[in-house]
């Protein structure tokens, strides 16, 4: 990858402009557009999670695994289960944080949380989380995190 600086006198004081350059539009370029986009954005430290009876108020170091469960999301904590009714993407652009990667089409984790990886069949991977949790890491999500992982 190549990046460079350009002065630009036609750009207001404290204003920028970035341009991403390549010859297709592939993964690579998508995770730096969506870093550029959370650049400078809010990551929430603490979130509220709206629950049947009650709004709880959650640390984002506590999440473990964020799942699917028909229309419900469950959050697993380091304190127990929460069941929410919110969208996988809307939980995720809401909470906007760095440590929720996704794994599959369906879960998120927290990769603070993340104990040891072990394979599975058909190319998959086994995720083996805090509090004994485990899921799966699906094959189409499993280079994205092999990456942050840094492997």
């Amino acid at each position: 990858m190549q990046y460079s600086f350009q002065a630009d006198k036609h750009l207001e004081s404290g204003e920028l402009e970035v341009v991403v350059k390549s010859k297709a539009h592939t993964p690579e370029v998508q995770a730096l557009l969506n870093y550029l986009h959370r650049y400078k954005s809010e990551n929430l430290d603490i979130i509220p999670l709206k629950t049947s009876d009650r709004i709880e108020m959650v640390k984002v170091s506590d999440i473990i695994l964020v799942d699917v469960d028909g229309t419900d999301l469950l959050i697993d904590t380091r304190y127990g289960q929460l069941r929410t009714k919110e969208r996988l993407y809307k939980f995720q652009e809401r909470v906007n944080h760095p440590d929720l990667l996704q794994i599959s089409k369906h879960a998120l984790i927290n990769i603070n949380h993340l104990d040891y990886l072990e394979d599975s069949f058909s190319g998959a991977m086994t995720a083996f989380l805090s509090n004994k949790i485990k899921t799966t890491v699906s094959r189409k999500y499993l280079k994205d995190l092999a990456k942050y992982l840094g492997l």
